[in-house]
Order: C-alpha cells, then structure tokens, then sequence
C-alpha cells in the first residue's frame, strides 16, 4: 500500500509541475501580448486565462478537498489504512438498504470517498480539513475481501476490490486510489492488490470470515 501510495503522488507531482509549467507559460505569453504597443488583443487573452485557469481549479478541486481530508484523517490516525474508495452502484444495490437499516443518509454515491480501515472495520469519511466519520462496517459483518476484475456500466474493463457484506448476497465492490495536488485516480492492479493485502492484515485474529 505504501509503495501504490508512493508511486501514485510521485506521478501527481509531475503532473503538477508540468501544468504549473504550461500556466506560467500561458501567462508569460499573455503579458507579453497585452504589452505590445501594436497590439489590439484587448482583454480577450486575459479573460481566456482566466477562463482556463477556472476551469483547472474546478476539475482539480474535489482532489484537492479529498486530498486535505486523507492527509488530516491519516495525522488522526496513524495507525489506519486510509485511502480512496469509489463504489459501483449498479454492482454494490444493498449498501442503499444496509445504510437504510442503520438509519443512515449518507451520500456515499458514485464518487471518490475517504476510507478508513482499522481493527474495528472498514468506515467512509468526509472529506476536506475537517473530516468525520460517516459510518462505519464492523468486522462482525464483512467476510472476504479479495480483488475482482469487472466491467462498468459503460462497459469499461476494470479491478477492484469485492467485500462480502452480511446479510446481503451481493458484494460491494469498489475501486480504490488516492488524491493528492489536485489529482485524483485509481490504482493500478498492483496498487489494488496491495490495498486487499493491507485491509485484511487489519481484521483481527479473533473475527474470521
């Protein structure tokens, strides 16, 4: 887990550079043009970038919100597994009825979502500076945890993680990732398998599947 969490903000770091790169470039070009005596450019170039970079902090913000929110739980937690969790709503159709018969509402839709695994289970967390617990499944109630290839609603071809969850017959299952600089992703199928590895380490010897 430690290694896909490495990889993954190394690769979100260069990303990072290269878009701070290429805004800088944007601006520099734009002053310039705007301080062309001969230039009738007026605002348009200026309202352009500006448009861009709106647009740019608005894809980036929910990464960057879930971002804070992983690096605030993990400093509450150093013990915990934390990472980022999507489920497949049209794969996982009793976690609506489990939420419901715990008098639950939460919004955990179709979206990436704080997760916390530790000795008592596996729970879903706000995200941003001040993160809370939303809820949590005790060990008591979730048997296997194993990676599964799948194909989404769109029919794309992907992996990740099926949890057994009792009483319901379907798993719930969900990608896994990590936000960080803005960017936010899934897990290669090394990264996946990791986060398997690492969530059953944490179930305690006295609760089996």
């Amino acid at each position: 887990m430690q290694a896909a969490r490495s990889r993954f903000v190394s690769r979100a770091f260069i990303t990072l550079v290269g878009a701070v790169a290429a805004a800088a470039g944007i601006a520099v070009t734009v002053f310039l043009l705007m301080r062309t005596p001969s230039s009738d450019t007026g605002f348009g170039p200026l309202l352009a970038v500006i448009a861009v970079v709106a647009i740019l902090l608005g894809l980036g913000g929910q990464g960057i919100w879930n971002g804070i929110g992983l690096i605030r739980i993990q400093r509450m937690h150093p013990e915990a597994l934390v990472f980022l969790a999507r489920r497949e709503p049209s794969l996982a159709p009793d976690l609506p009825m489990y939420l419901h018969r715990r008098d639950l509402t939460v919004d955990v839709a179709d979206k990436w979502v704080p997760a916390v695994i530790t000795d008592r289970g596996m729970a879903a967390w706000s995200a941003g500076p001040n993160p809370r617990e939303l809820f949590v499944m005790p060990w008591s109630e979730l048997g296997s945890v194993e990676v599964v290839d799948f194909t989404s609603v769109e029919g794309h071809a992907r992996f990740g993680i099926a949890v057994d969850v009792q009483p319901f017959p379907s798993p719930l299952i969900v990608r896994v990732g990590y936000a960080m600089f803005g960017l936010q992703a899934a897990f290669d199928r090394a990264g996946t398998i990791a986060v398997a590895e690492a969530a059953r380490a944490k179930r305690p010897v006295a609760v089996t599947p």
